[in-house]
Protein backbone atom coordinates (compact mmCIF):
# COMPACT_ATOMS: atom_id res chain seq x y z
CA UNK A 1 0.00 0.00 0.00
CA UNK A 2 1.38 3.58 -0.57
CA UNK A 3 2.07 5.69 1.66
CA UNK A 4 0.14 8.16 2.74
CA UNK A 5 1.77 12.17 1.67
CA UNK A 6 2.09 14.18 4.98
CA UNK A 7 0.67 17.34 4.01
CA UNK A 8 0.34 18.59 7.24
CA UNK A 9 2.83 18.27 10.38
CA UNK A 10 2.14 16.49 13.09
CA UNK A 11 -1.78 15.97 12.94
CA UNK A 12 -3.79 15.71 16.20
CA UNK A 13 -7.20 15.60 16.67
CA UNK A 14 -7.84 17.95 19.16
CA UNK A 15 -10.09 21.36 19.21
CA UNK A 16 -7.32 22.90 21.41
CA UNK A 17 -7.05 25.95 18.64
CA UNK A 18 -4.77 27.89 20.74
CA UNK A 19 -2.54 24.86 21.85
CA UNK A 20 -1.98 23.65 18.43
CA UNK A 21 -1.07 27.57 17.83
CA UNK A 22 1.72 27.28 19.74
CA UNK A 23 2.75 24.15 18.45
CA UNK A 24 2.33 25.20 14.64
CA UNK A 25 3.66 28.79 15.36
CA UNK A 26 7.40 28.63 13.27
CA UNK A 27 5.84 27.01 10.69
CA UNK A 28 2.40 28.55 10.40
CA UNK A 29 4.59 31.89 10.29
CA UNK A 30 7.19 30.77 7.65
CA UNK A 31 4.70 29.60 5.34
CA UNK A 32 2.67 32.79 5.96
CA UNK A 33 5.71 35.36 4.95
CA UNK A 34 6.20 33.40 1.47
CA UNK A 35 5.74 35.99 -0.89
CA UNK A 36 5.83 39.20 0.62
CA UNK A 37 7.23 42.05 1.20
CA UNK A 38 8.17 43.31 4.39
CA UNK A 39 8.73 47.16 5.28
CA UNK A 40 10.58 49.99 7.42
CA UNK A 41 8.59 52.09 9.83
CA UNK A 42 7.79 55.71 8.86
CA UNK A 43 9.79 58.20 9.79
CA UNK A 44 7.13 59.82 11.59
CA UNK A 45 5.75 57.59 13.44
CA UNK A 46 6.50 58.14 16.77
CA UNK A 47 4.63 61.64 16.13
CA UNK A 48 2.00 59.70 15.26
CA UNK A 49 1.96 57.69 18.49
CA UNK A 50 2.68 60.92 20.30
CA UNK A 51 -0.81 62.68 17.98
CA UNK A 52 -2.89 59.96 18.62
CA UNK A 53 -2.15 59.70 22.66
CA UNK A 54 -2.56 63.31 23.06
CA UNK A 55 -6.14 63.29 21.24
CA UNK A 56 -7.34 60.20 22.69
CA UNK A 57 -6.31 61.96 26.30
CA UNK A 58 -8.07 65.11 25.00
CA UNK A 59 -11.43 63.42 24.40
CA UNK A 60 -11.32 62.02 27.73
CA UNK A 61 -11.02 58.40 27.12
CA UNK A 62 -11.35 55.94 29.49
CA UNK A 63 -7.87 53.85 31.45
CA UNK A 64 -8.63 50.95 29.44
CA UNK A 65 -9.20 53.04 25.97
CA UNK A 66 -5.84 54.60 26.71
CA UNK A 67 -4.47 51.29 27.64
CA UNK A 68 -5.63 49.71 23.83
CA UNK A 69 -3.97 52.92 22.41
CA UNK A 70 -0.11 52.38 23.84
CA UNK A 71 -0.58 48.52 22.60
CA UNK A 72 -1.95 48.92 19.38
CA UNK A 73 0.73 51.65 18.14
CA UNK A 74 -2.09 52.78 15.24
CA UNK A 75 0.52 55.21 14.25
CA UNK A 76 3.48 52.16 13.01
CA UNK A 77 0.16 50.54 11.01
CA UNK A 78 -0.96 53.90 9.21
CA UNK A 79 2.58 55.31 8.53
CA UNK A 80 3.40 51.61 7.17
CA UNK A 81 -0.08 50.94 4.23
CA UNK A 82 0.10 54.96 3.24
CA UNK A 83 3.68 55.59 3.34
CA UNK A 84 3.51 58.88 0.55
CA UNK A 85 0.30 60.26 2.46
CA UNK A 86 0.94 64.02 4.02
CA UNK A 87 0.24 64.58 7.50
CA UNK A 88 -3.28 65.81 7.42
CA UNK A 89 -4.03 62.49 5.87
CA UNK A 90 -1.75 60.12 8.02
CA UNK A 91 -3.30 61.96 11.60
CA UNK A 92 -6.93 60.84 10.71
CA UNK A 93 -6.01 57.37 9.23
CA UNK A 94 -4.18 56.76 12.43
CA UNK A 95 -7.28 58.12 14.40
CA UNK A 96 -9.48 55.72 12.52
CA UNK A 97 -7.46 52.61 12.80
CA UNK A 98 -7.73 54.11 17.00
CA UNK A 99 -11.20 54.06 16.90
CA UNK A 100 -11.52 50.66 15.15
CA UNK A 101 -9.09 48.81 17.71
CA UNK A 102 -11.14 50.43 20.69
CA UNK A 103 -14.59 49.28 18.76
CA UNK A 104 -13.37 45.55 19.02
CA UNK A 105 -11.30 45.44 22.11
CA UNK A 106 -13.41 47.73 24.27
CA UNK A 107 -16.84 48.51 23.11
CA UNK A 108 -18.34 45.19 20.91
CA UNK A 109 -17.98 43.04 24.14
CA UNK A 110 -19.99 40.58 24.78
CA UNK A 111 -21.96 41.33 27.42
CA UNK A 112 -22.93 44.77 25.53
CA UNK A 113 -25.29 44.32 22.27
CA UNK A 114 -23.73 45.93 19.66
CA UNK A 115 -27.20 47.26 18.02
CA UNK A 116 -27.05 49.82 20.67
CA UNK A 117 -24.37 51.33 18.90
CA UNK A 118 -25.72 51.62 15.17
CA UNK A 119 -28.34 55.03 15.69
CA UNK A 120 -25.93 56.65 17.59
CA UNK A 121 -22.98 56.60 15.54
CA UNK A 122 -25.27 57.15 11.96
CA UNK A 123 -26.74 60.18 13.67
CA UNK A 124 -22.98 61.22 14.83
CA UNK A 125 -21.93 61.10 11.45
CA UNK A 126 -24.87 62.61 9.99
CA UNK A 127 -25.39 65.49 12.13
CA UNK A 128 -21.39 66.22 12.70
CA UNK A 129 -21.60 65.85 16.57
CA UNK A 130 -22.56 63.25 18.82
CA UNK A 131 -25.48 63.09 21.51
CA UNK A 132 -24.94 64.39 24.60
CA UNK A 133 -25.55 61.32 26.64
CA UNK A 134 -24.35 58.28 23.93
CA UNK A 135 -21.52 56.34 24.58
CA UNK A 136 -18.02 57.75 24.65
CA UNK A 137 -16.74 55.87 21.64
CA UNK A 138 -18.87 58.20 19.95
CA UNK A 139 -16.43 61.49 20.87
CA UNK A 140 -13.93 60.20 18.59
CA UNK A 141 -15.63 59.82 16.03
CA UNK A 142 -17.06 62.79 15.89
CA UNK A 143 -13.83 64.35 16.01
CA UNK A 144 -12.61 62.07 13.08
CA UNK A 145 -15.37 63.32 11.32
CA UNK A 146 -14.50 67.20 11.78
CA UNK A 147 -11.58 65.56 10.44
CA UNK A 148 -12.49 64.41 7.35
CA UNK A 149 -14.36 67.41 6.72
CA UNK A 150 -11.36 70.09 7.34
CA UNK A 151 -9.35 67.81 5.09
CA UNK A 152 -12.24 68.46 2.18
CA UNK A 153 -13.41 65.27 2.76
CA UNK A 154 -17.17 65.79 2.81
CA UNK A 155 -17.97 63.85 0.54
CA UNK A 156 -16.46 60.60 1.76
CA UNK A 157 -18.40 60.43 5.10
CA UNK A 158 -22.02 59.00 3.60
CA UNK A 159 -20.16 56.22 2.20
CA UNK A 160 -17.75 56.13 5.08
CA UNK A 161 -21.18 56.10 7.55
CA UNK A 162 -22.79 52.86 5.59
CA UNK A 163 -19.17 51.29 5.70
CA UNK A 164 -18.85 51.55 9.27
CA UNK A 165 -22.57 50.89 9.94
CA UNK A 166 -21.90 47.28 8.07
CA UNK A 167 -19.19 46.64 9.88
CA UNK A 168 -21.60 47.03 13.27
CA UNK A 169 -24.20 44.83 12.32
CA UNK A 170 -21.48 42.07 11.12
CA UNK A 171 -20.97 42.48 14.57
CA UNK A 172 -24.35 41.90 16.01
CA UNK A 173 -24.06 38.20 13.82
CA UNK A 174 -20.60 37.82 15.67
CA UNK A 175 -22.43 38.24 18.85
CA UNK A 176 -25.21 35.42 17.86
CA UNK A 177 -22.57 33.10 17.03
CA UNK A 178 -20.40 33.45 19.88
CA UNK A 179 -23.51 33.30 21.91
CA UNK A 180 -24.35 29.86 20.84
CA UNK A 181 -26.04 29.98 17.59
CA UNK A 182 -24.22 27.34 15.01
CA UNK A 183 -21.04 28.95 13.82
CA UNK A 184 -21.71 30.32 9.89
CA UNK A 185 -20.86 28.91 6.68
CA UNK A 186 -17.18 29.10 5.54
CA UNK A 187 -18.83 31.65 2.91
CA UNK A 188 -20.96 33.07 4.85
CA UNK A 189 -17.56 33.82 7.07
CA UNK A 190 -15.52 35.20 4.46
CA UNK A 191 -18.36 37.65 3.84
CA UNK A 192 -18.43 38.60 7.35
CA UNK A 193 -14.88 38.82 7.44
CA UNK A 194 -14.66 41.06 4.87
CA UNK A 195 -16.18 44.04 6.29
CA UNK A 196 -15.04 43.19 9.86
CA UNK A 197 -11.45 43.65 9.22
CA UNK A 198 -11.97 47.20 8.98
CA UNK A 199 -10.03 47.69 6.27
CA UNK A 200 -12.39 49.19 3.67
CA UNK A 201 -13.00 52.08 5.99
CA UNK A 202 -9.01 52.86 6.52
CA UNK A 203 -8.59 52.71 2.32
CA UNK A 204 -12.14 55.03 1.71
CA UNK A 205 -10.61 57.38 3.71
CA UNK A 206 -7.42 57.54 2.46
CA UNK A 207 -8.89 58.67 -0.85
CA UNK A 208 -7.96 62.07 1.09
CA UNK A 209 -4.63 61.12 0.00
CA UNK A 210 -3.31 63.61 -2.77
CA UNK A 211 -3.16 61.83 -6.38
CA UNK A 212 -5.78 59.08 -5.56
CA UNK A 213 -9.27 58.88 -6.84
CA UNK A 214 -10.55 62.11 -4.92
CA UNK A 215 -13.84 62.33 -2.64
CA UNK A 216 -15.80 63.80 -5.16
CA UNK A 217 -14.82 61.22 -8.00
CA UNK A 218 -16.43 58.17 -8.64
CA UNK A 219 -14.46 54.75 -7.36
CA UNK A 220 -14.36 52.51 -10.37
CA UNK A 221 -15.75 48.73 -9.89
CA UNK A 222 -11.78 47.13 -10.29
CA UNK A 223 -11.00 49.51 -7.14
CA UNK A 224 -13.94 48.90 -5.30
CA UNK A 225 -13.19 44.69 -5.87
CA UNK A 226 -9.68 45.31 -5.17
CA UNK A 227 -10.36 46.68 -1.84
CA UNK A 228 -12.81 43.96 -0.80
CA UNK A 229 -9.91 41.44 -1.43
CA UNK A 230 -7.99 43.23 -0.02
CA UNK A 231 -9.76 43.68 3.62
CA UNK A 232 -10.25 39.85 3.79
CA UNK A 233 -6.93 39.10 3.23
CA UNK A 234 -6.02 41.00 6.47
CA UNK A 235 -8.56 39.17 8.17
CA UNK A 236 -7.42 36.29 7.15
CA UNK A 237 -3.93 37.36 7.74
CA UNK A 238 -5.20 38.51 11.49
CA UNK A 239 -7.13 35.04 11.97
CA UNK A 240 -4.10 32.91 11.34
CA UNK A 241 -1.37 34.57 13.20
CA UNK A 242 -3.16 35.60 15.76
CA UNK A 243 -6.05 32.88 16.45
CA UNK A 244 -4.72 31.70 20.04
CA UNK A 245 -5.44 35.41 20.89
CA UNK A 246 -8.52 34.79 20.35
CA UNK A 247 -9.32 31.43 21.25
CA UNK A 248 -7.41 31.84 24.65
CA UNK A 249 -9.70 34.57 25.61
CA UNK A 250 -12.97 32.39 25.07
CA UNK A 251 -13.85 33.09 21.74
CA UNK A 252 -15.59 30.82 19.55
CA UNK A 253 -15.53 32.29 16.16
CA UNK A 254 -12.75 32.01 13.95
CA UNK A 255 -11.76 30.79 10.07
CA UNK A 256 -9.73 27.84 12.09
CA UNK A 257 -12.78 26.55 13.77
CA UNK A 258 -15.43 27.29 10.68
CA UNK A 259 -13.02 25.70 8.46
CA UNK A 260 -13.38 22.18 10.84
CA UNK A 261 -17.53 22.53 11.38
CA UNK A 262 -17.22 23.00 6.97
CA UNK A 263 -14.83 20.12 6.31
CA UNK A 264 -15.30 17.71 9.46
CA UNK A 265 -12.02 17.79 9.41
CA UNK A 266 -9.06 18.26 12.93
CA UNK A 267 -7.94 21.95 13.92
CA UNK A 268 -4.32 20.74 12.82
CA UNK A 269 -5.24 19.93 9.36
CA UNK A 270 -7.76 23.34 9.31
CA UNK A 271 -4.50 25.29 9.25
CA UNK A 272 -3.19 23.87 6.45
CA UNK A 273 -6.47 24.25 4.68
CA UNK A 274 -6.29 27.80 5.47
CA UNK A 275 -3.31 28.60 4.23
CA UNK A 276 -3.95 27.27 0.96
CA UNK A 277 -7.23 29.26 1.05
CA UNK A 278 -5.10 32.15 1.34
CA UNK A 279 -2.72 31.87 -0.80
CA UNK A 280 -5.34 31.28 -3.41
CA UNK A 281 -6.83 34.82 -2.17
CA UNK A 282 -3.08 36.48 -2.64
CA UNK A 283 -2.96 35.34 -6.12
CA UNK A 284 -6.43 36.73 -7.25
CA UNK A 285 -5.53 39.91 -5.50
CA UNK A 286 -2.05 40.16 -7.14
CA UNK A 287 -3.89 39.67 -10.55
CA UNK A 288 -6.59 42.26 -9.81
CA UNK A 289 -4.03 44.43 -9.19
CA UNK A 290 -1.79 44.17 -12.10
CA UNK A 291 -4.93 43.84 -14.61
CA UNK A 292 -5.78 47.50 -13.14
CA UNK A 293 -2.15 48.84 -13.69
CA UNK A 294 -1.35 47.37 -17.10
CA UNK A 295 -4.62 48.85 -18.59
CA UNK A 296 -3.13 52.16 -20.06
CA UNK A 297 -6.72 53.57 -20.92
CA UNK A 298 -7.16 53.99 -17.10
CA UNK A 299 -6.82 57.26 -16.21
CA UNK A 300 -2.87 57.59 -14.22
CA UNK A 301 -5.05 58.32 -10.88
CA UNK A 302 -6.65 54.90 -10.85
CA UNK A 303 -3.62 53.04 -11.67
CA UNK A 304 -1.82 54.81 -8.78
CA UNK A 305 -5.02 54.05 -6.39
CA UNK A 306 -4.58 50.49 -7.26
CA UNK A 307 -0.95 50.15 -5.80
CA UNK A 308 -2.02 52.20 -3.07
CA UNK A 309 -4.38 49.61 -2.34
CA UNK A 310 -2.75 46.29 -3.01
CA UNK A 311 0.17 48.08 -0.47
CA UNK A 312 -2.30 47.50 2.18
CA UNK A 313 -2.18 43.69 2.96
CA UNK A 314 1.87 43.12 3.53
CA UNK A 315 1.91 46.66 5.38
CA UNK A 316 -0.62 45.44 7.44
CA UNK A 317 1.17 42.19 8.36
CA UNK A 318 4.53 43.62 8.52
CA UNK A 319 2.78 45.58 11.88
CA UNK A 320 1.21 42.17 12.86
CA UNK A 321 4.76 40.79 13.05
CA UNK A 322 5.63 43.67 15.35
CA UNK A 323 3.09 45.26 17.72
CA UNK A 324 2.79 44.21 20.74
CA UNK A 325 -0.72 43.43 20.35
CA UNK A 326 -0.43 39.79 18.88
CA UNK A 327 2.80 38.93 20.32
CA UNK A 328 4.73 37.83 17.33
CA UNK A 329 8.16 39.64 18.21
CA UNK A 330 10.91 37.05 17.16
CA UNK A 331 12.95 34.82 15.35
CA UNK A 332 9.67 33.25 13.81
CA UNK A 333 9.18 36.61 11.69
CA UNK A 334 11.99 37.51 9.32
CA UNK A 335 11.95 40.08 6.81
CA UNK A 336 11.56 39.01 2.99
CA UNK A 337 12.96 40.17 -0.10
CA UNK A 338 11.31 42.30 -2.87
CA UNK A 339 9.07 40.02 -4.93
CA UNK A 340 6.08 41.88 -6.34
CA UNK A 341 6.54 44.53 -9.50
CA UNK A 342 3.43 46.25 -7.98
CA UNK A 343 4.98 47.24 -4.88
CA UNK A 344 6.98 50.39 -5.58
CA UNK A 345 7.40 50.74 -8.94
CA UNK A 346 5.42 52.54 -11.85
CA UNK A 347 3.67 49.99 -14.35
CA UNK A 348 2.10 51.52 -17.65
Amino acid sequence: MAQRPLVFPDLKVTDDIAGSYHSLKPWLLTHLVKGRETYPAHPRTRQLESSVLAWARDLGMSEDHMKITVEATPGHLVGLFAPQAPWGVLLPLAKLQMILFWLNTVDLGSDRPVGRLVEPVRETLERGHSPADGPLILRPIASLRDDVVAAGGTELIPGFTELLLGFLREYTARQAWENGEPLPSLDRYLKHRTRTAGIVLGMWLQRLQPGLVGPGEELPEPLLQLMKQGSLLVGLDNDLHSCHVAAESGEKLSLIGVICQEYGIPVDMAFSCALTLNAALRYENANTAASICADTSLPDAVRRHARAIFHWVDSVYTWSLQTPRYGLRGGDARAVAPCSALNGKEQT
